[in-house]
C-alpha cells in the first residue's frame, strides 16, 4: 500500500553525550517505521538549533530535538519567536540526551532514546506553558542564587564523563560564595515580599537539577502559572536550622522558605543578579519581570502524562 509519509525534522546536538551517537540510527529507524520521512540536522554551534527551526521548521509535520535541557531551551526560543512572527509551527518532540533532563522527567518522557522516539510516534500533542524571563523564553525553570550557575559553568566534558556527579564536583568549588544574599523586592499575583534572598526559582516542573522541587508544590504544565520557591538568607544558626528543616520536610514556613503559584513575578534588586534559564546563563538583571505564557507551544507527550489540567501535588 502506498501511503503518504509525514515529514519530520530531527535536530540533534552531537556533543550532548554518547547516547546520541550510540542510538542515532535506531531512533531514525523508529521514526521511519512510524510513517515519517526524516530529515536530519546536527547542531554545529550554540544557537544553531533556533536558526534551523526558524528557517525550515514550518515545512514539516513534526520537529524533534535531541540533546540536553539547553538544546531544548533553544528549541523553545525558536517556537516562541516563530509565534511572534506569525509563523505556524508543527508540534515539537523531545528525545533527552543530556545529564539532568528535568523537562523530560516532568513530562514523563523516557530517558531511553528509543522509547522516547516511540512516544513521538504514538504520543499525544498537548499545549505547554512557556516562561519568560524578560524577553527570554524558558521551558521549565528560571532561577537565581546559590549553586544555580553550576549547570552552565560545569564543563561539557565533565558532564559527559561523570554525569550528575559533575555538578556535585563543580558545585563544591563554589562553597565560598554559596549563600550570597540579594536584597530584593518581589511582587507577584496578590502579594509582595521584601528581604535578603539567597535562592529563588520560578518553574513549571516537577524537578530542578535532577531532584524533586525543593518544597512541596502543586504543578500543572498548562495552567498559566509557575511555582515560585524562595529562600531567605540563613544569617544565623537558628535561621539556617529553620531553612534545613523546611527543605527536609519540603514545607514552606513563610519565614525563611516561601512557596506560591503565580502567573507573574517582578523582581527588583539592589544589585545585578545572575539568572539561569533551563540550566543555561540567562543574563544579569537589577530589575526583571517573569511571566507565564499559557499553552504557548504544542508538544508531544506520552498518553499517560498526568500533569496537565488540574494541578497535582509533587
Amino acid at each position: 500500500m502506498n501511503r503518504k509519509m509525514k515529514k519530520l525534522l530531527f535536530i540533534a546536538n552531537p556533543v550532548a553525550g554518547q547516547e546520541v551517537r550510540q542510538n542515532f540510527l535506531d531512533v531514525i529507524d523508529r521514526f521511519v517505521k512510524g510513517g515519517y520521512d526524516v530529515t536530519v540536522e546536527t547542531t554545529q554551534y550554540s544557537g544553531h538549533a533556533p536558526e534551523i527551526i526558524l528557517a525550515r521548521g514550518a515545512m514539516f509535520d513534526t520537529i524533534v530535538v535531541s540533546g540536553g535541557d539547553g538544546t531544548l531551551n533553544e528549541a523553545f526560543h525558536a517556537m516562541i519567536e516563530a509565534k511572534n512572527r506569525g509563523i505556524v509551527m508543527p508540534p515539537l518532540g523531545y528525545i533527552p540526551a543530556g545529564t539532568v533532563n528535568d523537562f523530560a522527567v516532568s513530562h514523563d518522557i523516557p530517558m531511553d532514546m528509543i522509547r522516547a522516539a516511540e512516544i513521538i510516534v504514538e504520543g499525544n500533542v498537548r499545549e505547554c506553558d512557556v516562561g519568560m524571563l524578560g524577553n527570554r523564553p524558558f521551558a521549565y525553570v528560571a532561577a537565581f542564587g546559590s549553586f544555580t550557575d553550576t549547570s552552565y559553568s560545569t564543563p561539557q566534558k565533565m558532564k559527559n564523563r561523570f554525569g550528575k556527579l559533575a555538578y556535585l564536583f563543580h558545585g563544591a568549588s563554589h562553597l565560598n560564595y554559596a549563600f550570597h544574599p540579594y536584597s530584593m523586592k518581589i511582587e507577584y499575583d496578590g502579594g509582595v515580599l521584601e528581604g535578603d534572598f539567597v535562592y529563588g526559582s520560578a518553574s513549571n516542573s516537577r524537578s530542578i537539577g535532577g531532584m524533586k522541587i525543593q518544597l512541596e508544590s502543586k504543578v500543572s504544565l498548562d495552567d498559566g502559572k509557575f511555582e515560585v520557591i524562595l529562600f531567605e538568607n540563613p544569617s544565623s544558626p537558628h535561621r539556617m536550622q529553620r531553612l534545613v528543616r523546611a527543605m527536609v520536610k519540603r514545607k514552606a514556613d513563610g519565614h525563611v522558605a516561601y512557596q506560591f503559584s503565580t502567573s507573574y513575578l517582578r523582581v527588583t534588586a539592589t544589585e545585578p543578579v545572575a539568572w539561569t534559564t533551563d540550566g543555561e546563563y540567562g543574563g544579569s538583571y537589577g530589575e526583571v519581570e517573569l511571566t507565564s505564557v499559557n499553552r504557548a507551544v504544542k508538544f508531544i507527550v506520552p498518553k499517560a502524562c498526568k500533569y496537565f489540567g488540574e494541578a497535582k501535588l509533587v
